[in-house]
């Protein structure tokens, strides 16, 4: 659709519409009828008209194929202001894109802009030196201009004697007169200014004499020095001599020590590293201390001549900080020096050096404290050594004051230990500050208890803590001699190991102050001696009777040498009442107190049920014999199968094991042993082998062949049925499935008039009715 139709169509559609103010077609690509302005520089903005642009348009520059997006600053449907993109210079187009299409293009002519200079390095350069412009746009740079020289950049760059990119320029600085020129940076795009300066960098490479004296020449070397401007301690002197490597001056009599200085136009300044000293000796009056000692950071007048210029000062080898109060008057800050001790002051300047004949006391605070001896008693001479004790003004003895008895000043000092002085560090002080003892003057009082062992075997080791323990004297309750160290004597712990008289009651401790007793009782530990009992047999949970030494605390009772549980007893004076325990074996019996575990020499036997009964074979037959193990079993009276409900059962005693035969009466279940400890059980049945019993015959009679039914006990481990008596050849049969078990038996081709005999484990019965073949 052309422009002509779009707008006939809008202004319809307005007229439709009644007025409304505006009309806009949907569905077609944006159209773009203009670019204003028509040609503008790189980065500049520019209006595109048109229709349909939507919100979100693109806009592209170029032709034949190559396009640069355009930075779109604002849009809608009308208007689009975009930024011209960075692309070659010249004729070109510009479209308009959205999600609806593109638009026709619209010619425009892309500008180089003005040059952009970021730098000029470097800012200063003398003719033939190359200097490098840094910045953009420079492509299409034309002329150079240093004030009134200017660098064809054309014809440089055919000569290799400039090199230029969009971004820097490299040129040559022409010849041109020294001193600021104005710098011009020509393009296509048009012209900037910078301030440039052609000179050369000055450079003081050295001066001589280093330490001269007034109206003596100095002679300045270096480079580019040429028309500098010379200065000493900020003091402009003429040149004598002006070329680019030297300079000469003459000291005026106002000349000052300093740095020396050599600037170019008010731009370019190079100063020297190294002071020109000028050399005036100091002088000092005789006593022309304002004090005699000192400490660190005392304030020290000194009076004399040539003091303003003074550059050091020296307390001993140690320098000082100071000030000039005039010519005359030189304040100087004592420094901080690690000896003591007097010394002398030396003052520098640049016409040398004097030192004082007048001596200074300098002096810290004490250090290096040490002292003698490390314990005593309240009212003792104590003797401290150190460095710098001069002039002590103050001792304490952990805070309490104490006075001093003599001295020799810098490493001695004598004093009393004070009557309320108690175990603490010592406090020298004088002037410069205080300084403690690096462990405590142990003030020996009487000694203090606030732990010990409350009981122990004797022989054994007691530790006793508190104050004041070193080398005290242990006294236990009972005890004629001091109990012996056992490896420890502090002040803080004390072992000992208690004698053998030691008995049970406090403990005395004595030193050199005085002595303290425990409020609290020691215990002296024996373990029990002597043990006896009776009577020596009995059952589990008879009480029988302990006798001997250190009973009364035992606390655990065994029997069987110790093995089983603990009984339970009873004190009884000075014997022990004790039930013999369910778990009691045979053995020496076992007591423990705190002192130990003592057994009795001789052994307790145990009247206790048989137990742990194992038996073998596991089953016989009635009369045979079966062999039986266990505990406690050497004194059995009885033994019952059945679980005890059999008759008695004949037995023998062979070394540790019964030898027992089956009773007639014997039924399946636990065999139980009887002794004078009771009655035990095995664990396990003992299954009997019995013979067929109470015998029945479905039929009295029957021919060979046929089959009939038994009944009774003790069928199911039949082996055999015979007829005739038993003279018949062993039958066919076979178990019911009835409970108890019968058997359905065939009657053999060999049978007999006769009962019919049945054959098991247990041995073989017959029936007491005969059997009648047909």
């Amino acid at each position: 659709m052309t422009g002509m139709n779009t707008r006939f169509l809008c202004g319809l559609f307005l007229l439709l519409n009644l007025g409304l103010s505006g009309c806009r077609v949907q569905k077609y690509p944006p159209e773009l009828t203009q670019a204003l302005p028509n040609k503008a520089p790189i980065g500049q903005e520019i209006t595109l008209s048109g229709f349909q642009f939507t919100d979100e348009p693109t806009v592209s520059f170029g032709s034949n194929g190559t396009f640069v997006s355009g930075s779109v600053i604002s849009a809608n449907d009308e208007i689009i202001k975009v930024t011209v993109p960075r692309m070659p210079t010249g004729n070109t187009q510009v479209r308009v894109a959205n999600s609806e299409g593109v638009s026709d293009p619209v010619s425009f002519s892309v500008l180089q802009p003005l040059p952009v200079v970021n730098s000029i390095s470097p800012t200063n350069a003398l003719p033939g030196q190359t200097i490098v412009i840094a910045g953009d746009f420079l492509d299409q740079l034309q002329w150079v201009r240093f004030g009134p020289g200017s660098v064809n950049i054309l014809e440089a760059v055919k000569t290799q004697l400039a090199i230029v990119t969009p971004q820097s320029a490299t040129v040559t600085v022409p010849d041109v007169p020294r001193g600021p020129q104005t710098l011009g940076i020509e393009t296509t795009g048009g012209i900037v200014s910078r301030p440039f300066l052609v000179a050369g960098t000055p450079e003081i490479t050295g001066f001589s004499p280093k330490r001269p004296r007034l109206s003596e020449e100095v002679i300045i070397q270096g480079k580019n020095l040429y028309d500098g401007v010379i200065r000493i301690n900020g003091l402009v002197i003429p040149s004598t001599k002006n070329t680019d490597a030297e300079l000469r001056i003459a000291l005026p009599a106002n000349a000052t020590s300093g740095k020396l200085s050599v600037t170019l136009y008010d731009q370019l300044t190079a100063t020297t590293a190294d002071s020109v000293l000028l050399a005036l000796a100091p002088t000092l009056d005789p006593n022309g201390f304002s004090i005699t000692e000192g400490i660190l950071g005392d304030r020290l007048v000194i009076n004399g001549r040539n003091l303003r210029d003074v550059t050091a000062v020296t307390v001993g080898n140690t320098p000082a900080t100071f000030r000039a109060l005039s010519d005359t008057q030189l304040e100087v800050t004592l420094p901080d020096r690690a000896q003591t001790g007097e010394v002398f002051i030396t003052l520098t300047n640049l016409g040398g050096s004097i030192t004082s004949t007048q001596p200074l006391l300098y002096y810290n605070a004490p250090s290096g404290l040490t002292f003698s001896p490390a314990r005593t008693l309240r009212g003792r001479e104590i003797v401290v050594n150190g460095q710098s004790l001069y002039r002590i003004t103050g001792v304490t003895v952990n805070g309490r004051p104490a006075p001093i008895t003599s001295r020799i000043e810098s490493s001695e000092i004598k004093f009393t230990v004070p009557a309320d002085a108690t175990t603490g560090p010592i406090v020298l002080t004088n002037r410069a500050g205080s300084s403690t003892t690096g462990r405590n003057l142990t003030v020996v009082l009487p000694p203090t208890v606030t732990d010990l062992t409350r009981k122990a075997i004797v022989g054994n080791r007691v530790v006793i803590s508190g104050l004041f323990l070193l080398d005290a004297n242990v006294y236990f309750t009972g005890s004629q001699n001091a109990a012996p160290n056992d490896g420890r004597n502090t002040d803080a712990e004390l072992w000992v190991r208690v004698p053998n008289d030691a008995q049970t009651g406090p403990v005395r401790i004595v030193n050199l102050a005085g002595e303290t007793t425990t409020t609290v009782s020691f215990t002296a530990l024996r373990a029990p001696t002597g043990i006896a009992f009776g009577p020596d047999l009995a059952k589990v949970g008879a009480d029988i009777t302990i006798t001997g030494q250190n009973l009364t605390d035992v606390t655990v009772v065994r029997f069987g040498n110790g093995k089983s549980s603990p009984a339970r007893f009873r004190v009884s004076g000075q014997t022990l009442i004790v039930t013999v325990p369910a778990d009691a074996l045979d053995g020496p019996i076992c007591l423990t107190n705190e002192a130990g575990t003592v057994c009795s020499s001789g052994s307790f036997n145990v009247l206790a049920p048989a137990s742990n009964i194992v038996f073998t074979p596991t089953s016989n037959s009635i009369g045979g014999t079966i062999t039986i193990t266990g505990n406690n079993i050497a004194n059995t009276r009885e033994v019952k199968f059945n679980n005890g409900r059999s008759t008695a059962a004949t037995f023998r005693v062979s070394g540790q094991t019964l030898i027992v035969t089956v009773p007639a009466d014997v039924q399946a279940g636990a065999i139980c042993l009887t002794n004078e400890g009771g009655i035990g059980c095995s664990a396990a049945d003992f299954t009997p082998l019995l013979p067929p019993a109470n015998l029945a015959l479905s039929a009295t009679t029957a021919a060979i062949g046929a089959e009939i039914t038994i009944t009774g006990a003790n069928l199911a481990t039949t082996k055999e049925v015979r007829f005739g008596n038993g003279k018949s050849s062993a039958s066919k049969f076979r178990l019911t499935t009835t409970t108890p078990a019968g058997l359905l038996v065939t009657v053999p081709a060999d049978a007999a008039n006769g009962p019919i005999c049945i054959t098991n484990d247990g041995g073989t019965t017959c029936t007491t009715i005969g059997f009648t073949v047909k």
